[in-house]
């Protein structure tokens, strides 16, 4: 039996004394210049990448340290720490997963350019902490390097914890495209990129960028993390959508009488871990502890309540920020590419394109083998020997294509053989645990506007890439009857619908009529699916969708007072008490049938949308070798703290689906009239130590 808690205050003092020895070898910093835009958007100037991102550590936790530090609680199993004693399950998984003893020990043996990267970020953070002493909440402690590592390992894990944890982290979808110079206005490669998140919890982006001599980027990452997930540099960009590889699998675990303590691993017997843990949790201003103890195996721990061990493929992975520095680093696409074999990052469809013309897509997963006699989307037996893990297939074994003869490459959320727009991954199988998608509703409106443009522009990406337009509405109100004994409140409905123009736009009216449609009966929904595959409705379904559009009349005169409300009426978003409208649609009923390329979603509350997701940060760039430039959005802004004049400032350009322009580079801030603050940070380490 193994005391893990007992030793942590000795653990997080000794790594802490290693760390501060070795940064203040590495030390010898400059200050650092940050810019903010109109939005509050920071830009971090330094020579030193590692000062910049000292800067980067200190604008975040200025914008939202108590987020930063909840995040990381959640990452080292401790949320119960701060939500209270609803956590506790989660937080023990987490432990008996061991990814706190993993951060742990991966922070006791970085070195070289990622140790010095991490403590910079973590002295900045603790800069911008010791500024707001007394605001923030007392739990709220300084960060350290293993608060760092955690959270990294967190993300990682993110989808086979969802699965494995009872969906502790929510769904997650995106949209991406690349257009190469053959088929755009300017002639050089534009990217598109929209991440879909819930605009709440540990998956928030930061908007920031980065200017030193060796790293010119801007893009996002999540709050917590030193280094950007997904943007451009001035010389490659890209994007990245959810693949969904099996990175996981539940084992049954065989025991017997005859091998008391122990299990059948794979046919040889092996003695349980027990894994003791002391957990606290907060009630009121109280901290109490309780004691679990887990049964840990070579797998993984034991799931709850079943005989039954968690095996993932991302624990203990802790080279993201290598990949993520060398993804940055990268001259061009080729360059780009190569970074991806460290095989850091857990998954993601990724695409990618160059200043150079280049565009090209890369299925990324830390997928192992395994054999195809067993359904891996079931428990397999543990006793078996073929049920171990082979190796992980490698990058050139999974579906990838660099300048495709479409010039195009399109993935939101779909199979990797559609992404191409033509010939190139046709034909080719992998096995269902490495990729299981098909198409989308959004995907096929996103290549059904891109191949029908011979020169996409700029303009014409952004409006692609906010499209709005419903999926299956007009063909299933084009099969409506016209004539017919039917009651007036029916063809009042029928008009609006027919001269409605099928989009979710702010100010389109219709679309909550439809929407009230689709829901007043079960059967409406694949009915205008199939009325969207062009079959033709018997006289049945005719009069079934007669009846759901009568019901829906009356219901949205009740709501709204008219037959035709302004969609941004009714679907909005809301932070503190501003509430705005936002356009398109997404999962109202429980397929893909309804989500436009924007599914912003959420609850039917008193007659509003109230929305809680969709997409969660936009970024158009174009890759003009003799300057890059981009184009950006996020739902509310960078800052978390409500009293922050950018907590909310984003709110109606994204909900209009506009972006502003990033002023990417240190010429364009300074025409745009930006004046940098200093920060100063030799001064705040040594208050710091």
């Amino acid at each position: 039996m193994r005391i893990v808690n007992g030793r942590m205050k000795a653990v997080i003092n000794a790594v802490s004394l290693v760390w501060l020895l070795l940064f203040t070898a590495l030390s010898g910093r400059t200050d650092v210049k940050i810019y903010r835009d109109a939005y509050g958007t920071p830009t971090l100037s330094s020579n030193r990448l590692a000062d910049a991102i000292y800067g980067l550590g200190y604008v975040m936790a200025k914008d939202g340290g108590e987020a930063m530090a909840t995040n990381y609680k959640q990452a080292r199993g401790r949320l119960a720490e701060v939500q209270g004693k609803s956590q506790l399950l989660t937080d023990g998984f987490i432990r008996a997963l061991g990814m706190e003893e993993a951060a742990e020990k991966a922070a006791g043996q970085l070195t070289g350019e990622n140790a010095l990267l991490v403590m910079s970020f973590c002295d900045g953070a603790n800069h911008g902490l010791m500024e707001q002493k007394g605001t923030l909440p007392a739990w709220v402690q300084p960060i350290t390097p293993v608060d760092v590592l955690a959270l990294a390992q967190l993300i990682n894990c993110a989808f086979p914890l969802e699965d494995l944890a009872s969906r502790m982290l929510p769904g997650i979808g995106s949209n991406q495209f690349a257009v190469a110079p053959s088929r755009s206005a300017s002639g050089h490669a534009i990217l598109s990129a929209d991440p879909h998140l819930t605009w709440s919890g540990p998956l928030l982006w930061y908007e920031f960028s980065i200017l030193s001599r060796d790293i010119k980027f801007h893009g996002i990452t999540l709050n917590g993390l030193p280094i950007g997930s997904l943007g451009h540099t001035s010389n490659v960009a890209w994007s990245m959508t959810n693949n969904n590889p099996s990175l996981w699998a539940l084992y049954k675990v065989v025991t017997s009488s005859s091998h008391p303590g122990q299990y059948n691993y794979h046919g040889e017997w092996r003695n349980f871990e027990s894994v003791k843990l002391e957990l606290k949790y907060r009630e009121g201003e109280t901290l109490k502890s309780e004691v679990q103890t887990w049964k840990r195996t070579a797998w993984g721990p034991m799931v709850p309540f079943r005989s039954q061990a968690a095996h993932l493929s991302t624990v203990g992975v802790f080279n993201q920020i290598t990949e993520m520095l060398n993804m940055a680093r990268a001259k061009n696409a080729n360059e780009f590419r190569e970074a991806l074999k460290a095989r850091g990052l857990s998954m993601w469809n990724i695409v990618y394109a160059d200043t150079a013309g280049v565009i090209g897509y890369q299925y990324n997963a830390r997928v192992p083998a395994r054999s195809a006699e067993f359904d891996w989307n079931k428990p397999v037996d543990g006793s078996i020997p073929a049920t171990k893990w082979g190796d992980l297939f490698s990058l050139d074994d999974l579906p990838h294509v660099q300048n495709p003869a479409s010039g195009l490459l399109v993935n939101a959320n779909s199979s990797p053989s559609l992404t191409p727009l033509g010939d190139e991954l046709k034909g080719k199988v992998w096995p269902g645990y490495v990729s299981s998608y098909g198409s989308t509703t959004r995907y096929e409106r996103l290549a059904e506007e891109l191949r029908s443009d011979r020169r996409v522009s700029v303009p014409n990406a952004i409006r692609y890439a906010t499209d709005t337009l419903v999926p299956n509405a007009k063909k299933a109100i084009a099969q409506l009857p016209r004539k017919g004994s039917y009651e007036p409140s029916y063809f009042d409905a029928l008009n609006v619908l027919r001269v409605w123009n099928g989009r979710a736009d702010i100010d389109s009216r219709g679309c909550a009529l439809y929407m009230h449609w689709l829901l007043s009966d079960k059967n409406m929904g694949p009915l205008a699916y199939s009325a969207g595959q062009s079959n033709t409705w018997s006289a049945t379904e005719i009069a079934l969708a007669v009846s759901a559009l009568t019901k829906a009349s009356d219901t949205v005169k009740t709501l709204y007072g008219r037959l035709d409300p302004a969609w941004g009426d009714v679907h909005v978003f809301s932070r503190a008490n501003k509430t705005v409208p936002v356009s398109g649609l997404g999962y109202f009923l429980s397929h893909d049938g309804t989500a436009t390329v924007t599914p912003n979603f959420g609850p039917l509350i008193g007659g509003k949308v109230q929305c809680v997701g969709g997409s969660s940060f936009r970024m158009i760039v174009d890759l003009d070798p003799h300057g890059v430039r981009s184009w950006s959005a996020l739902p509310f802004g960078d800052a978390q703290n409500p009293a922050n004049p950018h907590f909310a400032d984003q709110m109606e350009m994204f909900g209009r689906g506009d972006y502003k322009d990033t002023l990417f580079g240190i010429k364009r801030l300074q025409t745009a009239g930006i004046i940098p603050v200093t920060l100063k940070t030799g001064a705040a380490l040594k208050q710091q130590h």
